[in-house]
């Protein structure tokens, strides 16, 4: 009777083992079989796309006339380009584009913050100004328009030029001369408040000869008929006139003559930035001596000023 009981018990263990483990072997069997068949009521697959980028293209660029520079300032040139993109304008990135002029010994001048305009269809037109300084040398300017995409690709377009044409100005201080009191036989003196410095204040280089001074005779101020002749005075890039002991370095720049332009001999000033002191010329005047027969009084440009001038 237990041997019986023992079967039964053993054969209940069995079978809910068999019920335990039959459903992950049907299931392991019916996807092979599945397979097999083709079956299959589902499945599972990697996905794979390549997303293509156009690279845009700067294709126009806006006329810029023939420009000057302003005396002793900056002028701002302003001007247009398009940039078109076949993935769609919106596919542009308004703030990388930018625009510079280039011209070779010369400063590149850049703007990197062109302003959106306008749009139509895939393209964008930007506006741009550049500042263009007095001292920026004459000729062909390459502009250089460029942009990038919002997957960084990089067009530019280099193919227009403008002019910068050649300006002739300048300033320049003190703006009136005055000498110590002196007496008639002294000779050699010098301005007591020079050097006047010229100033070139444009992009043309002043060459030797091109800087006059125009002197007129001074007139006496009480005795009208009394003058320091202007051929009395030089002027001079180097100081003159001085004396230590008893040696006078004599005056002996150019001779001028009355109301007549002459060529400082010597001075130049080249193009160049007055603040960093360059592009600067010096002229001190000097008085020779006069004639020892005029009276003792003060003698003045009543007949017309003095005219320092470049070309």
């Amino acid at each position: 009777m237990k041997s019986k009981k023992r079967e039964m018990l053993i054969s209940v263990i069995i079978l809910g083992i068999l019920l335990l483990t039959l459903p992950v072997v049907f299931a392991g069997f019916s996807d092979t079989w599945n397979k097999i068949t083709g079956w299959l009521t589902s499945g599972q697959t990697t996905v794979s796309i390549t997303v293509g980028n156009q690279v845009p293209v700067v294709n126009y660029v806006s006329l810029i006339i023939p420009q000057s520079v302003s005396a002793g300032t900056v002028a701002y040139i302003s001007f247009t380009f398009n940039a078109t993109d076949a993935d769609g304008a919106s596919n542009l990135n308004n703030s990388a584009a930018r625009v510079s002029f280039n011209l070779t010994g010369e400063t590149t001048r850049t703007n990197t913050s062109c302003s959106y305009l306008a749009g139509s269809g895939n393209t964008r037109q930007y506006n741009c100004k550049i500042g263009v300084w007095y001292w920026d040398g004459v000729g062909n300017w390459t502009i250089n328009a460029s942009i990038r995409d919002i997957n960084n690709a990089h067009a530019e377009n280099s193919s227009t030029t403008f002019e910068l044409q050649e300006t002739t100005a300048m300033v320049m201080s003190p703006t009136a001369l005055t000498w110590p009191s002196i007496s008639l036989t002294d000779t050699n003196k010098t301005s007591e408040n020079d050097p006047v410095v010229i100033n070139n204040t444009a992009n043309k280089a002043i060459t030797n000869g091109h800087l006059n001074v125009t002197a007129i005779n001074l007139q006496g101020a009480t005795i009208t008929s009394d003058f320091i002749y202007a051929n009395n005075f030089t002027v001079d890039i180097n100081t003159g006139g001085s004396c230590s002991g008893d040696a006078c370095l004599e005056c002996d720049g150019t001779v001028m003559a009355n109301n007549t332009a002459k060529a400082v001999s010597g001075a130049t000033i080249p193009k160049g930035n007055n603040s960093a002191g360059d592009g600067q010329e010096s002229l001190y005047f000097c008085l020779n001596g006069m004639l020892q027969t005029i009276s003792a009084q003060t003698y003045s440009t009543a007949l017309g000023q003095w005219t320092i001038a470049v070309e």
